[in-house]
């Protein structure tokens, strides 16, 4: 009857050190799993980060290039005719401030085929984003020649620094 009891005491000790076991294994290896998934999605969530900064390198403008009379050149615009303004202050993007966009405004006399021009180049290079083109919707000035009808155009214009987003 000893033998017995001895034998039932070590078999429910067991089965209770078995199962507290069991339980914290599979607590273990829930966690595993769990940082597994994390390390897998920072590896995602870094290759995406690299495919970002390079859209970013390929589309956007380096610092620097952002300025009013840099851009008139690019555009062939300048005081005669159409006016570049930068319009309000540029919005950065992320804590590392890398990325920042400005908004921009063209406003002048022109004609058609000129503001089509700009539109052009404006598309081609990068950075510029044109949200708004308005030809002829405010009246010209009364010493302006009847061929000019006044152009408005607005954009955005993304601008990266290349020190900070290599």
């Amino acid at each position: 009857m000893i033998r017995f009891a001895i034998g039932l005491t070590l078999l429910v000790c067991s089965i209770l050190i078995g199962g507290y076991m069991f339980w914290d294994n599979t607590g273990k290896i829930e966690r595993a799993r769990y940082e597994l998934e994390d390390t897998y999605s920072r590896q995602d969530d870094a290759g995406k980060l690299q495919q970002r900064i390079r859209t970013a390198r390929r589309t956007a403008m380096v610092a620097g290039d952002d300025q009013k009379f840099t851009i008139e050149r690019l555009l062939d615009i300048g005081a005669p005719g159409l006016e570049w303004r930068f319009v309000g202050t540029p919005r950065q993007y992320g804590s590392t401030r890398a990325l920042y966009r400005h908004t921009f405004r063209i406003v002048g006399p022109t004609t058609y085929a000129e503001s089509q021009e700009v539109m052009r180049k404006l598309v081609t290079l990068p950075g510029f984003v044109p949200y708004k083109y308005c030809f002829a919707c405010t009246v010209a000035p009364k010493d302006t020649p009847p061929e000019l009808q006044m152009v408005q155009i607005e954009g955005y214009l993304y601008v990266y620094d290349p020190n900070t987003l290599y």
